[in-house]
């Protein structure tokens, strides 16, 4: 990344990022929790794996039975209630690992996240480049060091984060209409995950840079 664009990515504004999820969240990501943390099916899962655009390394994912494997595996890692979210990561990707021939710690977070939100973190290539930027270094791909340097860097920007998520009912005149009163929006903007995903947009954005 240059200096130039790792400047342009220093001021990119929370509230962008704060509609950009909000946008994602009801348009897609909404629908995928309510799939993935209720009784899930294989088209579920298939469906989670490619909007986050992790399918491709869970090699024949169109059968039914590489595609169980996936399920069984989630449900079984998280039923192991004495290990702490970042360990039923790693476990879950060591799990993928044995299966797929691949250690998918991306997927591995973001089938949690989607299962349970808070307080799973998200693991992506482009974050890593962005927390890299800001001076965190780590091991790759180690995920309780970036779960560290995530936390980190999100309180330094908590403020600023929770701020820019109290504006979101100002953007309703520039959207389509929705069925979410100012007062529900508030309530969604402020919960921790909601938060905390903002982050994660503003993150991807600025690891993609350069």
């Amino acid at each position: 990344m240059s200096v130039s664009s790792h400047m342009d990515a220093l001021e990119l504004p929370f509230e962008y990022c704060a509609l950009h999820f909000l946008l994602r969240w009801e348009q897609r990501e909404r629908a995928l929790h309510e799939q993935i943390a209720g009784y899930p099916s294989l088209q579920h899962v298939r469906a989670a794996l490619s909007y986050f655009q992790v399918a491709r390394t869970f090699a024949g994912l169109e059968s039914d039975e590489a595609a169980q494997a996936v399920l069984d595996a989630l449900g079984q890692v998280d039923a192991e209630s004495q290990l702490s979210p970042e360990k039923k990561v790693e476990r879950l990707a060591a799990r993928f690992e044995e299966r797929f021939s691949q250690c998918n710690l991306s997927a591995a977070s973001k089938l949690f996240w989607l299962k349970h939100r808070w307080p799973y973190i998200i693991y992506d290539s482009r974050a890593v480049n962005a927390l890299r930027e800001l001076g965190d270094g780590f091991g790759n791909p180690n995920y309780s060091e970036y779960c560290s340097s995530w936390r980190n860097q999100y309180n330094r920007h908590e403020m600023a984060i929770k701020n820019a998520a109290s504006r979101l009912h100002e953007i309703r005149p520039f959207v389509r209409p929705w069925q979410r009163t100012d007062a529900e929006l508030t309530a969604l903007a402020s919960q921790p995950w909601f938060l905390e995903r903002i982050f994660d947009t503003y993150l991807w954005e600025m690891g993609g840079e350069g």
